[in-house]
This record gives structure tokens, sequence and C-alpha cells, in this order.
């Protein structure tokens, strides 16, 4: 007898069915790709984005400090049979805003729409300010006061360095309702006006220990070396240079806080905002005698243009002009947002940087669909300080 055995059927697949097995998992692999590069695209917009945002808030905090520091520890008076001699900060543009070699310091000064500058991005405004607290040396955030040449210490004196603090002497009075800061210094010798923090009245040296007993003096720190000026400095401005990061717009800089070396008055810089396209400073004045506590005019950086047509206009050479008159400090801060983006498209042809509210005459524009600003997010920042340590 004979037996049939029955084989199963052991055909592969077609070559048909091979096809198109393949041309879907081709489509498959496109479609992922497609969406996987579109998410790293939108994960490095929005990581560039909050890198942008990050360094924005750590670096702009700094600059509110110094401007709230303004101020700060300046003397406002000094003996006019022998005027202090003090050196400030060297090179031509810094030198601009200088107050040596015997002024008394503005704590604010600032030029508008600087060109022609190679260390100056051009048309964006520079910031000078000046107080004790505004170097980035722990001496300079020190300060103390004696009462009285039988008063050993009082406040915060232990946080001196008695072998390597400079610090300053200051006498505060009232001289016709009007108070009066007045730098104490060797009238025989005007360019000593620093020395070393002694902590008890008694160790101090003639004139710089309180003269009796109804006599308060202030001891504000600066430096671990012999300072060149009674009070530190630092200077806020935008500048490109061939080491500003290659993401950066070419319209855009770098924003910069350069402190003043005590030493030889050369500027540190040090970056705090990278890519920024424009700074603009707007003052708050109030114009009337005696001044009131809130702005009634506004101006751009040198004064230049105001928002309003007075009979008086504030002079911000005179310190004692700035220091009575100045009641709000606003900076603008145009900084690129993430990088570029070519297939973002910017529309903005006049983006204002200022005060557009209150004064359009004070907002500088930007054209940001011109070649320089093209295929870029921007952000405008914006600090709005009232400064407390003026008088």
């Amino acid at each position: 007898m004979m037996r049939r055995h029955y084989l199963g059927r052991e055909d592969g697949f077609s070559l048909i069915e091979m096809l198109i097995v393949t041309v879907i998992f081709i489509v498959v692999i496109i479609i992922t790709t497609t969406a996987f590069n579109t998410i790293l695209v939108q994960s490095k917009k929005i990581s560039k984005s909050e890198e942008s945002n990050i360094e924005g808030v750590i670096g702009l905090e700094m600059f509110r400090h110094d401007l709230e520091q303004a101020g700060f520890g300046l003397f406002t008076d000094t003996d006019s049979s022998a005027l202090p001699q003090y050196l400030e900060a060297t090179g031509t543009r810094a030198a601009t805003y200088n107050d040596s070699p015997s002024g008394v310091p503005r704590p604010i000064v600032a030029g508008n729409n600087i060109t022609g500058d190679a260390g100056v991005l051009d048309n964006t405004d520079y910031l000078t300010i000046k107080g004790t607290t505004v170097a980035r040396n722990q001496t300079a955030q020190k300060w103390t006061y004696i009462n009285g040449v039988s008063t050993s210490k009082v406040w915060g004196s232990n946080d001196f360095d008695t072998t390597k603090d400079y610090v300053i002497a200051v006498r505060q009075k009232y001289v016709n309702g009007v108070l009066t800061r007045k730098l104490i210094y060797d009238t025989a010798n005007p360019s000593s006006f620093s020395l070393k923090y002694k902590g008890s009245a008694a160790a101090y040296a003639d004139p710089f220990g309180p003269p009796s007993d109804s006599v308060q003096y202030f001891y504000y720190g600066i430096d671990t070396v012999n300072p060149r000026a009674p009070f530190n400095r630092t200077d806020y401005y935008v500048k490109r240079t061939s080491t500003t990061p290659a993401s950066c717009a070419p319209g855009a800089g770098v924003l910069y806080k350069s402190t003043m070396s005590q030493s030889d008055g050369s500027l540190d810089d040090i970056p705090i905002l990278d890519c920024v396209a424009d700074m603009q400073v707007v003052f708050g004045w109030s114009t009337t005698d005696p001044a009131g506590t809130a702005p009634d005019t506004y101006t751009n950086a040198d004064l230049s243009t105001l928002s309003t047509t007075l009979p008086w206009a504030p002079n911000l050479s005179n310190a004692l002009d700035v220091r009575k008159h100045l009641k709000l400090i606003k900076i603008y801060i145009l900084a690129q947002d993430g990088g570029r983006d070519t297939k973002y498209v910017n529309t903005d042809t006049a983006m204002p940087v200022g005060v557009a509210g209150e004064a359009n005459t004070l907002a500088h524009s930007i054209d940001t669909t011109g070649s320089s600003y093209q295929n870029y997010r921007w952000k405008l920042y914006r600090i709005v300080v009232k400064p407390k340590n003026l008088i």
C-alpha cells in the first residue's frame, strides 16, 4: 500500500511583497527621522532660549544691584583749603566719565548712542556707576562706624581684615538742612585719603579718627590695595569683538560689567549677557526745587533730549543735581532670544528700545528686518530702579 506524505507549503515572500514591506519600512524611517529632527530643532531652540533667559536673569541682577548701590559711600563735601587729589579710570573712553583729580564724584554718568568707538557697539549707551560697593572684591562690601574717641568698635568691625583692608573715612552732618558727607583726608597731603582699617578710634592717626565723643565717623571698605580713588567704579557697555560668540547675530555684541582697578585704573571686563543688540539709558528727574519724590521729566543718557520742555533742566555734570533730582533709572536691553532660525522672519522695521509710553523721543529704534538682525528672535529686558543712596 502506498502512503502519501503531505508536506507544508515552503514558499517564501514574493518580490512584490518584499518591495511593499521595504517601501513601508523606508516611509516609517523617514517619518520618524523627520519627527526626531523636528524635536531636536525645537529642543535646541528651547534650550538656547532658556539659556538666554537664565543668563539674562543672573547678569541683569548684577546690573540692578549696582544701580541700587550708586552713590553709596560717596563723599559730597571736601575741605576748601586743600582739595583731595585722586586718580580714576585710564583710557580715552573711560576717562570721559572721570571726576578726578579733585571733583566731587557723580554717582551716575552716561554717554548717549556712542558711535565711532571700536570699544563700544555703535548707537548703544554707556553707563558709569560710582559707589564704594560696586567693585567685585569682598572689602568693598564692608562698612562700619565709630562713635567718638572712647568707642573701640561699633558695627561690622569684625568683618574687616586689619592686615589688608583699605578704607576711607567720611563724616556725615547736616548743613542748612542738607545732609553732607565730608571726606576725611590729610590736607597737608591731599592724596592721603585712605588707610588700613584699625577697628578702634584710638588706633587711627589724626585726622582719620573721630576728634571727639560727639562726632561719628563712617568707614567704607574699598580694596585690599592702596586705592587710587576714594570710591569704586563700574562701567556697563556693549561691544563686539573677535571673541563674541559665533551664535550672536552680526549686529549684536556682549554686555560687559567693567570694574575699575584700584591699582592702575584699567577696566576689568566680565561678560554678563551675550548677543545684545542695544542698551539704552533713560533717567527720570524731579525738576522742582525742592525736588519731589517722583519724576516729572525723562531724559536720554546725556540729557540732550527731554520728554517735556521746562524752564530748568537737570545737569548731569553736576554731582549735586544728580543727587537731589535723579529719581528713577530705566535700562532697556535688546538681547537675542535663542539662536539663528532660518525659518523665522522678522517683520518689525522699527523695534523701540527705550521709553515708548512716556516719551517716544527717548526710544531708540532698531530695524530687525535688516541683515544684521534677521532670522533671530529678540527679547527686550527692562530694569527700573529708584536709587536710594544718592542723598
